[in-house]
């Protein structure tokens, strides 16, 4: 559904728009990719919408009326984060946020990249509190498989860590690459956090930290405050 709008304002452009124009739809695509525009209601009707703003006006920035319509708001709160997990539209987001803000594999420092070369430097998501001790201590898997659990790491990486306890294994991680790195991926670093009977007082700081960074990467490429 996406490509058929952008099809629709290359041909409506002449594939040339300004830089304001750029900003106007990267903001647009990335809202409406993570509240799931096109999943919400009938799909060609919200098309047929979108494609009528841009045949009739080729006003770039009045395709968000209709998210904002149909949502309520465009920033993204915690509470959306809730229960989310690697099929959600959120979760794209989060790794495009994080990404942009400097996030590195734990071990090797390498900036994440869907390009890495090898199987054992394919970016994979990795559960800080590990799932197998989560299901031992009785919490949901919905809860267990949430984004806020989740971490961007290559797959050795993954594969080193295993499931050892979030408190040792990621104090390992800041004596070998520092503080910034798990900063750069904002897992709290109350030590209490880590504990597994804590484990939902971690996701509800991490969802926040999580909405935070993902909302201040959407303004940024929107060229907002």
């Amino acid at each position: 559904m996406f490509i058929h709008v952008l099809a629709a304002i290359s041909r409506v452009k002449s594939n040339r728009i300004t830089q304001t124009e750029q900003r106007a739809l990267l903001h647009w695509l990335l809202v409406a990719n993570a509240r799931g525009h096109f999943s919400r209601g009938s799909t060609e009707t919200l098309l047929n919408e979108d494609l009528a703003i841009i045949f009739r006006s080729g006003d770039i920035m009045a395709l968000l009326e209709p998210l904002k319509r149909q949502f309520g708001r465009l920033h993204i709160e915690a509470s959306d984060l809730a229960s989310r997990g690697a099929n959600s539209p959120f979760f794209s987001l989060a790794y495009l946020a994080l990404k942009a803000g400097g996030a590195k594999d734990w071990f090797s420092g390498l900036g994440l990249s869907l390009t890495h070369q090898g199987r054992l430097h394919f970016i994979q998501w990795h559960h800080i509190h590990p799932k197998s001790l989560l299901k031992e201590k009785g919490y949901e898997t919905g809860e267990i498989n949430e984004i806020a659990n989740m971490a961007f790491i290559t797959g050795q990486t993954n594969r080193r860590i295993s499931n050892k306890l979030p408190a040792a294994y990621l104090a390992d991680i800041v004596r070998e690459q520092g503080q910034q790195a798990l900063d750069a991926q904002f897992v709290p670093n109350d030590p209490a956090l880590l504990q597994l009977e804590n484990y939902r007082d971690f996701l509800r700081v991490r969802r926040e930290a999580l909405a935070k960074r993902m909302n201040e990467f959407i303004n940024t490429h929107a060229g907002l405050p």
